[in-house]
């Protein structure tokens, strides 16, 4: 009886294709993954049904104060956000739009006229109190986003204008709708 052994040890490959064909299936997988997830974003980057109004609308804000709220919070704190490309591309995308998402939880400055007076004079407090405290913009914001820094000018320009918008609201009857 005569049987043939077969060598399934040996594919025909030379070492060096043994190394490049997971390489390169490697290579395959992930440029799939960030093509794929240039489609799944948590956060719609489709401009929002705000993102034409102004900021903080019905408050009394001085054009100084408002070139600062335009340069440094607009991306986070609005629907106005203007997505940088690299929040196409996922996992940075999650990260991009969670943190929008939850700055946009804390204050959304494109529906400050959807809040109560008692609720804008308390983000009114927090605005002040966060950048007194330098904790806004946040650090890891401001190293991809030198613009965003605030001077010493803009934050007592802005803090000066949370004290004032918050006497103001408090000298204005309260409004008897309910928003």
């Amino acid at each position: 009886m005569n049987q043939t052994v077969i060598n399934y040890s040996h594919s025909g490959l030379t070492p060096l294709w043994r190394r490049v064909i997971p390489a390169i299936a490697v290579s395959s997988s992930i440029l799939a993954w960030i093509l794929a997830s240039v489609f799944v974003h948590p956060l719609s980057h489709q401009p929002a049904d705000r993102a034409g109004s102004p900021l903080l609308r019905g408050a009394d804000v001085p054009p100084s104060v408002a070139s600062v709220f335009a340069r440094a919070c607009v991306n986070c704190h609005s629907e106005k956000t203007r997505w940088p490309w690299y929040s196409n591309v996922a996992p940075v995308s999650w990260l991009v739009e969670n943190d929008v998402k939850h700055a946009r939880g804390h204050l959304n400055l494109s529906r400050w006229d959807d809040l109560q007076e008692v609720d804008q004079r308390m983000l009114l407090t927090a605005i002040a109190t966060v950048i007194e405290n330098h904790e806004m913009p946040p650090h890891k914001y401001a190293v991809f986003h030198p613009e965003a820094k605030l001077s010493a000018d803009d934050s007592v320009r802005v803090i000066e204008w949370t004290r004032a918008e918050r006497r103001r609201l408090r000298a204005t009857p309260a409004k008897l709708t309910a928003k």
